[in-house]
């Protein structure tokens, strides 16, 4: 039976959804309240296939699921079948069990790249869709202005590819903005309102008014259309939605419909036009500055450095907005020189990216991730005609690490591209449609040439990077996983209380006394503290801290559940001492417990430590009246 026909049927013998008042979860049981108990077929629920037990108080439900399974089934039951959900945040924990061992708290930076990925994962499909249809539209132009190709079709075929794919492109700032908005609970019009603003022909009217704007070289004024790039407009909206939020808890609700939407729009604007734009406008003059003075060296070796770092950093100023300033040095170039030498240089960024999917795609066809591998083959054509869209905003940006590879791969091709004195004739699309516009044959050939090393450059660097487990899709499942490591035939859990160890069967709660879960032990304790009971890796922290799963080291699994009921303080009296993904110590400290706080709430303290993965083991418990945290041997599990 699949999670969507068990939460179905669950939702059928609840008597259906109207009779169900409120339904959540905590880390093994779907909790349901139902209006009318007579409408409800305890007896036909208990027996339903992947039900482990039933508990019943009042009109009060607790199915018996398990972990990891009992999330999918709930977000089933209230996303997609319509049940009430339960007020509280006892229902936000997520699994995180497989391939997990080893990981390490999640940094800021990883912490931003999930984020831009949650942003424009859901616009992949347009970022590829107008990546291709401008990839093309541009090598059409191409070989129209070329004369290899003539007539009105081909002119009109032209200008339909370009309108297509400049209506997504044209207005991705207003397109991210909304999907920042519906990331950070702001409202998504007014998010893409924020992204609309950064493109507005006002923005420039307003920067000759206070004096950031340069009308001899409009491209070099501080502040202009595009300033910011995209991360500015992400950055924007989440200024936005922290405003939005603080002014709709204080307007009431007569007037938050005309209040909310003027105010938060007004301030969070301001902010935007007069702070986050002119700020990266500053950034980008004097990332102009520098970069002339090391672009016109007579130094090769200046020349050739140069070439490794711009073409190494353009896509992260890319995404900062910092690359506009770098267009007027084309114009100087082209009217000093006689061409441009820049150009040639940082179209080698988008080969990097080229080089890096591949590797990336490589790797995810070998650990099977196909997601990964379908997204690669629609973005990677745009790639090779310059479009360096979706394989930036799909593949590497959100993975982190490749983004990084492809830049540095990106740099030996600028290096080459420097090195050799490619000079292009104007600017325009990059990627091999770029070819034609280098000036003579051994321009076109050296640009094909650097083009060629980035793609390797990135392709190796990444290849060397990344690791399998970088590519593999996340498990989602609690209960399964691949066991590479060859685990011992035995293991030893040791107490992780001070107190008593007592039978499983002595809870008070008939899912752990009938070992619905798993069988094991249970402890009785008055410290606030708890400890590992193994060497190990915590693979599950429940939202309201009362529950940790641990994936020992031997491979046991282990689940300690403070106290009977203990979810429903909702966090309170928790604090956890590690982190999911930690490894921890038999004996470290992994959760302190507000003892007093307890008694005074009449919470049983009652901690059962369940083996889930029992049928793997046979157990041997060893009951004693004494037992010291991280020191007394309660459990040996002897491999089946």
């Amino acid at each position: 039976m699949t999670n969507l026909e068990l939460a179905k049927r669950l939702v059928e013998l609840l008597g259906g959804k109207n009779n169900v008042e409120k339904a959540t979860h905590c880390m093994t049981r779907l909790r349901v309240t139902c209006k009318d108990t007579t409408r409800v077929d305890d007896k036909a629920i208990k027996a339903t296939e992947g039900v482990l037990g039933l508990v019943i108080d009042g009109s009060s439900y607790q199915i018996v699921l398990g972990p990891g399974k009992v999330k999918k089934v709930t977000d089933i039951c209230t996303d997609e079948l319509g049940l009430p959900k339960a007020a509280g945040n006892d229902s936000n924990w997520e699994e995180n069990k497989a391939k997990i061992k080893g990981q390490q708290k999640q940094s800021k930076l990883k912490q931003f790249l999930k984020l831009i990925s949650e942003i424009f994962v859901p616009i992949i499909p347009a970022i590829i869709a107008a990546g291709l249809f401008n990839g093309f539209g541009s090598l059409l132009s191409q070989l129209i202005a070329d004369g290899v190709v003539t007539g009105s079709f081909f002119q009109m075929l032209q200008l339909i590819l370009s309108l297509l794919g400049g209506a997504f492109l044209s207005y991705f700032a207003i397109y991210t903005g909304i999907r920042a908005a519906e990331v950070f609970g702001a409202t998504p019009a007014f998010g893409g309102m924020i992204g609309g603003i950064s493109i507005g022909a006002n923005i420039i009217e307003i920067a000759k008014m206070i004096g950031l704007y340069n009308e001899t070289v409009p491209l070099e004024s501080v502040l202009t259309t595009g300033k910011g790039g995209i991360i500015g407009v992400i950055f924007g909206v989440w200024v936005l939605s922290v405003i939005e939020k603080n002014i709709r808890k204080r307007i009431p609700d007569v007037l938050d419909l005309i209040i909310t939407p003027f105010v938060s729009l007004l301030v969070s604007g301001v902010i935007f036009i007069f702070i986050i734009m002119p700020v990266a406008g500053f950034v980008s003059d004097g990332l102009v500055s520098l970069l002339t003075i090391i672009i016109n060296s007579t130094n090769p070796v200046i020349r050739v450095i140069s070439g490794f770092l711009l073409s190494a950093l353009f896509l992260p100023m890319v995404l900062l907005g910092l690359h506009h300033g770098l267009i007027p040095i084309y114009a100087v170039q082209l009217e000093q020189m006689g061409g441009v030498s820049l150009f040639p240089v940082l179209s080698m960024g988008g080969a990097g990216q080229v080089g890096a999917a591949i590797a990336i795609y490589l790797v995810a066809r070998k650990v099977g991730n196909k997601k990964m591998q379908g997204i690669i083959t629609g973005a990677l054509p745009a790639g090779f005609l310059g479009v360096g869209e979706p394989l930036i905003y799909g593949v590497t940006l959100p993975m982190g690490k490749p983004f990084i590879t492809a830049g540095i791969g990106a740099g030996f091709g600028g290096a080459y591209i420097m090195f050799t004195q490619v000079m292009a004739n104007a600017w325009g699309p990059s990627g091999l449609v770029a070819i034609p516009l280098m000036q003579g044959a051994t321009g076109m050939l050296n640009f094909l040439i650097g083009l060629i090393i980035a793609y390797i450059g990135g392709f190796i660097v990444t290849k060397l990077w990344i690791k399998d487990s970088d590519v593999r899709e996340e498990e989602e499942n609690f209960e399964t996983t691949n066991v590479e490591e060859k685990y011992t035939d035995q293991a030893v859990l040791y107490a992780p209380v001070t107190g008593s160890c007592i039978p499983l069967t002595e809870v008070k709660d008939e899912v752990f006394a009938n070992k619905m879960m798993g069988d094991g032990v249970a402890f009785t304790f008055d410290g606030d503290t708890v400890v590992s009971p193994c060497d190990g890796t915590i693979v599950m922290i429940a939202a309201t801290k009362h529950a940790i799963g641990i994936q020992g080291d031997d491979g046991v699994e282990v689940l300690i559940h403070v106290g009977l009921d203990t979810v429903s303080l909702n966090g309170e009296g928790f604090k956890a001492s590690i982190n999911q993904g930690d490894h921890v110590k038999k004996g470290e400290a992994i959760l302190q417990i507000d003892h007093k706080l307890m008694k005074e709430k009449g919470m049983d303290l009652t901690t059962p430590m369940i083996i889930t993965n029992t049928d793997q083991y046979h157990l041997a418990p060893t009951y004693n009246d004494s037992v010291i945290a991280g020191d007394t041997e309660v459990l040996k599990c002897n491999r089946k």
